[in-house]
């Protein structure tokens, strides 16, 4: 398999995986390698279950007021995270999310 990274197509970031706290969008991304990546889950129970709306969208979490929050602040609508110090979310639709070779 190439190499390739998981792209949101309307804003151009990419999916990164993170650990307990911090966003798990970029503008680099993580290049992977295998059939595996952050969203593959996501993507199968979408195909598994296209009536349900919730497994159709996918959440982007980021920092309250860091780059990628204030450059997208008017895009998406964020809401605070209950359970993160700082961190607001957004949903988008799986639909905008692609997998760009590399």
């Amino acid at each position: 398999m190439k190499p390739y990274k998981v792209k949101h197509v309307p804003t151009g970031l990419y999916y990164q995986p993170h650990r307990h706290r911090g966003s798990n969008v970029s503008k680099r991304g993580k290049i992977y390698e295998t059939a595996t990546h952050g969203l593959s889950s996501a993507f199968k129970y979408a195909k598994r279950y296209p009536d349900k709306e919730g497994y159709q969208k996918f959440t982007l979490r980021v920092a309250q007021d860091g780059t990628i929050h204030k450059q997208f602040k008017d895009t998406f609508v964020w809401t605070k995270c209950s359970w993160a110090y700082n961190e607001v979310m957004a949903d988008t639709l799986l639909t905008d999310w692609i997998l760009e070779e590399i």
